[in-house]
Formats: structure tokens, C-alpha cells, sequence
């Protein structure tokens, strides 16, 4: 597709940059991000993909407003308390840009629905609240071949890892293992969180999905980027890939669809 006059002048600033420029401008507008979870992490991640041109958003939560969430999730408000977050991120996705095109999904990710919600998307932003939404996520991701991005924020502290399965990179279960045999964890509810630190880690996830629709720069793969906020300590781990992980060397259709992957274990 052209860009129209409107939108040259509306992406100006980042046509401009040599690593984007109208050719990368046009990628943008046809790319199509899936995000998973609209609330801490999902709110910064909408705001900006929709202000920098991405096409289409496909959007999937299950979640409504809740009062408490309102000092982190910055895409609702608190005239949309008990309003469904899909319902909420949609209407403020049009106030930024009207030229988006949205397809949302008010329906909890699970095996049974996670091949169709995700397919065709050309990179995936977990932004989800528990480790077996991330493993699922994780496992799709490579059996459809999308590269994806997961964070993970508590308190003052969070990670950040992207996986490109195309590049056959490590993957998030290559670093964690099974979901199933791992403790659940404390939440946010439990443990508290500062409201700042999901914008950073949604930020970068944003940024992680465009630098690779555009092939740019360089991808946090094979590596974990550690974020403590509270003394300000930024860290990034290298990592190996684990030769005998049976997600990004084997995917399995029969395995996502039969695995409990820990559904059962959450409270909500």
C-alpha cells in the first residue's frame, strides 16, 4: 500500500529514521500484532503499536476494569470499571488512530482456542499475569513459527525475553521448564507492584514487535533483560538454548492441545 498524504505527515517523525523510512512505514501498516492481556503490560504495548502505524491489532483478554487496576493499566480509566478491557482498549485505540484495524477477542486464552486466535499474526506480545498463559503462548508461538515477546513484572522488579522460532533462538521454556512443575507464584494482588514498571517492560515489548516486523536492530534472543527499579540495576543474561527442549526443537500440535499446562491451579 501508498502512504496517503495524512499518514506521511502523521508518521513523519519516524519515516524520517533511516531504519524505518515509507517502505518500513508501509510494513508497519500491514503488520498484524497479537496481544495477550490488556491490562499492565498490555496497556502501554496498545497505546504505542497504535500511535506507530501497526495495521492491525488483534487483542484477546477475558478481564473487565477493576478499580485496583487503574494505577498500572493505563488503558482504561475510571469511567470503564466493570467495563470488558477488550470493549475499553478498542475505544481508545480509535482515539489515537482510527486508521487501525481491530479484531478483539473478549475470551480467556486456553489449548482449545489459542491455534485460531493467534494464527497469521506476525509477532505476539504475552502480556499475561501467570506462568501457564506464557507456556502456552510460548509453545503455539513455536509450533505456528511467530516470533513472540513475554515479561514478567512483580513489586519493583521484571524480565523481558523475545523468541524468534524462525531463527530457531531459545525459547521461554528452554529457561523455565514446565509450568506444571512449577509453582504458581505469588500476583500482583499478593506481592503489590509499582505502577511504573509494567509501562518500561511494556515499552520494550512494543519495541521488540516492531524492530522485528521491520528487521531491525538487534532482538532480546537468547538473553534475559532483568529490570530492578528500585536501585536502578539493569542487567541482561545471556542463555543457551536447551538442545533437549521439546517446544523449539519438536513442536507439537498434540501437545498444546492436550496439555492442562496448570489452567487448573489458578484462582482465577
Amino acid at each position: 500500500m501508498n502512504l496517503s498524504k495524512n499518514q506521511i505527515e502523521k508518521y513523519s517523525r519516524q519515516i524520517i529514521l533511516k531504519e524505518i523510512g515509507g517502505i518500513g512505514q508501509e510494513k508497519l501498516l500491514n503488520s498484524t500484532i497479537s496481544v495477550v492481556g490488556l491490562g499492565a503490560l498490555g496497556s502501554p504495548v496498545v497505546y504505542y503499536l497504535a500511535a506507530a502505524g501497526v495495521g492491525y491489532l488483534n487483542l484477546i483478554d477475558f478481564d473487565v476494569v477493576e478499580p485496583s487496576n487503574l494505577h498500572r493499566q493505563i488503558l482504561h480509566q475510571l469511567e470503564d470499571v466493570g467495563k470488558q478491557k477488550t470493549l475499553s482498549a478498542m475505544e481508545k485505540i480509535k482515539k489515537i488512530n482510527p486508521d487501525c484495524k481491530i479484531e478483539f477477542h473478549n475470551i480467556k486464552i486456553q489449548n482449545q482456542n489459542v491455534i485460531e486466535l493467534l494464527k497469521g499474526s506476525d509477532f505476539v506480545i504475552e502480556g499475561s499475569d501467570n506462568l501457564p498463559t506464557k507456556m502456552l503462548i510460548n509453545d503455539t508461538c513455536e509450533y505456528l513459527g511467530i516470533p513472540f515477546t513475554i515479561a514478567g513484572v512483580l513489586r519493583f522488579y521484571g524480565q523481558i525475553m523475545t523468541v524468534d522460532p524462525n531463527q530457531k533462538t531459545l525459547c521461554y521454556r528452554c529457561v523455565f521448564g514446565d509450568a506444571q512443575s512449577n509453582p504458581v507464584g505469588m500476583s500482583c494482588s499478593q506481592a503489590g507492584i509499582i505502577g511504573i514498571l509494567p509501562g518500561v517492560f511494556g515499552c520494550l515489548e512494543a519495541n521488540e514487535a516492531i524492530k522485528s516486523v521491520l528487521n531491525i536492530g538487534t532482538l532480546l534472543v537468547n538473553k534475559i533483560l532483568s529490570i530492578d527499579l528500585l536501585n536502578m540495576n539493569f542487567n541482561t543474561i545471556d542463555l543457551k538454548k536447551n538442545e533437549k527442549c521439546f517446544a523449539c526443537n519438536s513442536p507439537s500440535l498434540k501437545f498444546i492441545t492436550e496439555n492442562n499446562y496448570g489452567f487448573n491451579e489458578l484462582c482465577h
